[in-house]
């Protein structure tokens, strides 16, 4: 099954690393500069923002940010 937009935004953001992710999330600045972001309409933003919120949560729990594949 192909990956939705939405997805592929959360990877190719997740990708550039916890640091990135984090300042999409916390700087309205950084979010406005992230063009794979504003490629998306304002719910799948939303979403994305969500998922990537969802992720984070997961390695403040663990206390890393290293990623295992």
């Amino acid at each position: 099954m192909p990956k939705s937009q939405v997805e592929s935004v959360v990877d190719i953001i997740c990708h550039r690393g916890c640091r990135y992710v984090n300042a999409v999330l916390q700087d309205s600045d950084q979010r406005q500069h992230c063009a794979e972001l504003n490629a998306l309409d304002h719910r799948d933003q939303q979403l994305v923002l969500a998922e990537l919120s969802a992720v984070m949560a997961v390695y403040d729990e663990t206390g890393s940010c290293d990623v295992f594949t």
